[in-house]
């Protein structure tokens, strides 16, 4: 059985970060999750990343050892054990969430009015924007490029 854990975390964005830029970040997440056999979620509101990393202890450990070698400044937000991983189809999943609508699914209006209110984000805040988030079956943009539907283990009832 494995030692199954998450870890959310906070970093600010480059200020001149672009599309382009963001797409190439999520693809190399993306391949190092595979290879590490990490799953998780990755939320971008007003100027800072909230990402949701989850799988085997020592795995997600060294990864996020490596993302903490960034310049950029990141907080570490929670890391707890869990018993099965929320996001187990996606290797990255992300939405772009406006400041306005993340503090209106938490019922915190002045949460996200600023990029350093976004960096203080609290453990429960986090976990249940990330999973409230996660749960929505649409997600993509213009290109598809971030779509992230849930599959389902269980076949459909046919009547």
């Amino acid at each position: 059985m494995e030692d199954l854990i998450h870890v959310i975390y906070v970093s600010s964005a480059a200020p001149d970060i672009s599309e382009h830029d963001t797409v190439k970040f999520l693809n190399e997440t993306r391949k190092a999750n595979r290879k590490n056999d990490v799953s998780g979620m990755m939320l971008y509101i007003g100027g800072c990343f909230l990402q949701l990393l989850e799988g085997e202890a020592a795995r997600v450990d060294t990864v996020c050892q490596t993302i903490f070698r960034d310049k950029r400044e990141m907080r570490m937000v929670h890391r707890e054990p869990i018993a099965v991983r929320e996001f187990p189809e996606w290797t990255m999943g992300f939405e772009a969430v406006a400041p306005l609508e993340a503090a209106r699914l938490l019922g915190e209006p002045l949460l996200f009015d600023s990029v350093s209110r976004v960096a203080r984000i609290e453990s429960n805040s986090a976990k249940t924007l990330l999973s409230i988030i996660g749960r929505r079956r649409w997600q993509s943009d213009r290109s598809g490029m971030f779509r992230a539907i849930r599959r389902t283990t269980k076949a459909p009832e046919i009547s």
